[in-house]
């Protein structure tokens, strides 16, 4: 009896070690299942996320040509509206020129219309004074014109009016010595022949000064009057040239003034150019920076006065800003705070300058110490930034990484070109070694294998 129980436990033993064996097998064949479910449903995900992919490129491939007829478009009409700009400007500006001249011409003929009236008053008095004084018998008995005898009695002053004619005889002696003296200042002057005559009969008593007295105005006057023509030819010529002169004045003016005009035109439309350019940039610095992980950023760039010099530099100042907090407000980039912070603002600002500058073409942004300062994970926010806008917006990153950055730089990258120098003791000249990367590896060896054909001779 006992040895029939040994033997049943022994068979219900490997009863039960076949059943645990069975038990394994059973529960290695559903992970095997398991897994295969996973992988099918992984390639599953793979497939549907591939079409999504045909379909956004297709979608996004209409979009740039859509883009791309549109900058078209706008190119081909900015200058147009520019043209259009310029001609508005400088017509609104003549036309208050315009205006201008209008009010003043205006203000001119109301005072000459006043100044008129009161000549005609004036003439009337004048004509009522005339006619109560009889000046034809005047006239008569003076030997010349009313006229030089209006202007000379207007002339004396009133101490003078009541002279007898031997005073007005002294008086007139003193003057022809003085209209002598000033016409012959110098003692050796050229003096008429008809003159000389006249002075040199004059002396010796004063019938014989007064007989000649008429002949040596008269002689004097000849004199003076040929002078006078003469001096009106000399003004006429000084006339003439100051009225080309002024006249190429007025068109230096009008020349200046146009100059003037255009420029501040230019300067309005250059200074609206570029804060345009910088609002962009300052909107994609926000996105950028909210983008990946940050509170909001944004540049500030006071529009600053227009010199007074043309030599002098028109110098725009432009202070980066970012937040540090949710809710906070924006603090300068020169503000105290750790280089890392700083870094990585400025590499988002670097790609919103790069964005904003795009405009549909290629753009090569190059960099210098790339991951300098940075984090780990900064470091691969920033070779991500890279991707994007080289995908987005087809600009192509060159840069000099540190060797412990290219390990981001390939994950983020599809396709990686290193150059580097075999070694320090090498010389600059020698032919840097090439180090590549690509995602498709079979493409790699595809061409590898191509090129290796290529190179083979012909036996």
């Amino acid at each position: 009896m006992a040895t029939g129980r040994e033997a049943r436990i022994k068979a219900a033993e490997q009863r039960l070690n076949r059943a645990v064996d069975s038990q394994d097998t059973a529960a290695e064949a559903v992970r095997d299942a398991e897994e295969t479910v996973t992988l099918a449903q992984r390639r599953l995900d793979g497939a549907k996320a591939g079409v999504r992919l045909e379909e956004l490129e297709r979608r996004l491939t209409g979009q740039r040509a859509r883009l791309g007829e549109l900058a078209a478009a706008l190119e081909e009409l900015a200058p147009r509206v520019a043209e259009a700009e310029r001609e508005t400007a400088a017509l609104d500006f003549r036309a208050r020129t315009r205006d201008l001249e209008i009010e003043r011409l205006e203000s001119r003929r109301r005072q000459l219309d006043g100044e008129r009236a009161r000549a005609r008053e004036q003439e009337t008095r004048v004509t009522a004074e005339r006619e109560a004084l009889k000046l034809g018998a005047l006239t008569a008995e003076w030997g010349g014109t009313a006229e030089s005898a209006a202007e000379w009695l207007g002339e004396l002053p009133e101490e003078e009016r009541p002279r007898t004619a031997d005073e007005w005889w002294r008086v007139a002696e003193r003057r022809l010595d003085q209209a002598l003296r000033d016409t012959f200042p110098e003692e050796d002057a050229e003096v008429p022949e008809e003159l000389r005559f006249l002075l040199a009969e004059r002396g010796g008593s004063a019938a014989r000064e007064q007989a000649t007295f008429a002949g040596v105005c008269g002689a004097l006057a000849s004199y003076l009057r040929g002078q006078e023509e003469y001096e009106k030819h000399q003004r006429r010529q000084i006339e003439a040239q100051l009225v080309s002169r002024q006249r190429d004045l007025a068109a230096a003016d009008k020349g200046a003034e146009e100059a003037a005009q255009s420029t501040a035109v230019h300067r309005a439309a250059l200074s609206a150019a570029i804060k345009a350019r910088l609002e962009r940039v300052a909107e994609e610095f926000e996105k950028l920076d909210v983008s990946y992980g940050g509170y909001g950023a944004t540049l500030e760039f006071p529009v600053p006065p227009a010199p007074a010099d043309p030599e002098q530099r028109w110098q725009w100042r432009v202070t980066p800003k970012w937040r540090r907090g949710e809710g906070q407000g924006f603090v300068p980039y020169n503000r105290r705070a750790n280089t890392a912070l700083m870094d990585e603002k400025a590499v988002k600002l670097v790609c919103a300058a790069a964005i904003a500058s795009s405009g549909g073409g290629h753009l090569c942004l190059v960099l210098d110490e790339l991951g300098r300062n940075l984090g780990k994970e900064h470091r691969r926010e920033a070779v991500a930034l890279f991707r994007r806008i080289g995908e987005t917006y087809g600009i192509t990153v060159i840069g000099a990484l540190q060797d412990d950055m290219e390990p981001y730089a390939i994950d983020a990258c599809g396709q990686y070109v290193k150059l580097r120098r075999s070694s320090d003791a090498m010389p600059y000249n020698e032919p840097p070694v090439i180090v590549g990367h690509d995602q498709h590896a079979d493409r790699v060896k595809a061409l590898a294998a191509y090129v290796d054909r290529s190179g083979e001779q012909p036996g």
